[in-house]
């Protein structure tokens, strides 16, 4: 029998906490267990964490220790902690459908030989659970298609939330973290998912599973705008002369990524060769530039003409 594990990170997650966690014990498949770490909770969530482990003291457990001061060092901190054959990763103030875990396993199960990782779609709704969207991955501007870890770098289509991976990824991501800089890790989610991109297997399951809360608090929230909305953004910038700055961030940023990636000495030399380039291209001529992403398939789901000829 298998060993699954969900991670649940918390801070502060009093008004929806309880939503989450009855989620979960919702589910269709219902044999796995629940590990808290709380990283410095002042309102009820403590208390709710004991109430729901009293009553179910088999089922969930709290890890003790340090505030992590960041969604991202919670939950790597619950992985080098946690040992188990399959790890999800779960957000406070969400809720899951009662087969999110099931249909999860299910795409997982062909490819557990290997280091993979799923990730879904969601809902996206308001407080009150309304629905938003019907797809979280497109009302960000991504393409649940893209996962070749050249695209995950500058286009991440995964949300941690939605994600289940084996321990052979685990492992590698284990392996990587203590010489990290995580600072320039985006995310947890980026992280897992880049690694399983780079030596295993993504597998997108383009269907959404989690009901994603949008609270105002949220560490990366969905966000959109229309066509006019973004056209009128980019002239702003443009006359403020703000927009190659935001380019050069954004890129920059993913440099950073692939230059931590890059450290991982279980990457395939060919790949490694092409994050340390990518992590110094801005070094070369534009031409140089544009030529590397076209044939190293740096590719965005949306805006690939301005990410070629600026960056």
């Amino acid at each position: 029998m298998k060993d699954i594990v969900v991670l649940l990170a918390t801070y502060n997650g009093g008004d929806y906490l309880k939503q989450q966690l009855d989620s979960l014990l919702n589910q269709t498949f219902s044999d796995f267990r629940i590990v808290v770490h709380d990283d410095g909770s002042k309102d009820s969530t403590l208390e709710i964490i004991d109430d729901y482990i009293k009553k179910y003291p088999e089922k969930i457990r709290l890890l003790h220790g340090d505030s992590l001061g960041s969604a991202k060092a919670n939950f790597l901190w619950m992985l080098s902690q946690v040992e188990a054959n399959i790890y999800l990763f779960c957000d406070q103030d969400d809720v899951w459908h009662s087969t999110k875990i099931a249909k999860s396993l299910e795409a997982l199960a062909p490819v557990e030989e290997r280091p993979a990782c799923v990730f879904t779609d969601m809902w996206v709704t308001d407080e009150s659970l309304r629905v938003i969207s019907n797809s979280f991955i497109r009302y960000i501007g991504r393409n649940p298609a893209n996962i070749a870890y050249s695209q995950i770098l500058i286009d991440n289509p995964g949300a941690g939330c939605t994600m289940c991976f084996n321990r052979l990824l685990r492992d590698y991501v284990i392996e990587l973290l203590p010489g990290l800089n995580l600072d320039n890790i985006p995310m947890h989610d980026a992280l897992v998912l880049s690694v399983a991109a780079l030596i295993g297997k993504v597998i997108p399951v383009d269907e959404p599973l989690v009901y994603y809360r949008q609270t105002g608090h949220n560490t990366m929230g969905a966000t959109t705008e229309s066509e006019a909305d973004k056209r009128n953004r980019n002239i702003a910038d443009f006359k403020n002369g703000s927009i190659f700055a935001k380019k050069r961030t954004f890129i920059e940023e993913a440099r950073a990524f692939a230059a931590e990636l890059s450290k991982g000495d279980f990457i395939p030399v060919d790949k490694k060769n092409i994050l340390i380039r990518f992590a110094d291209i801005g070094r070369k001529s534009k031409f140089k530039r544009m030529s590397f992403y076209k044939k190293n398939n740096f590719t965005r789901a949306h805006h690939n003409f301005w990410f070629r000829l600026w960056v």
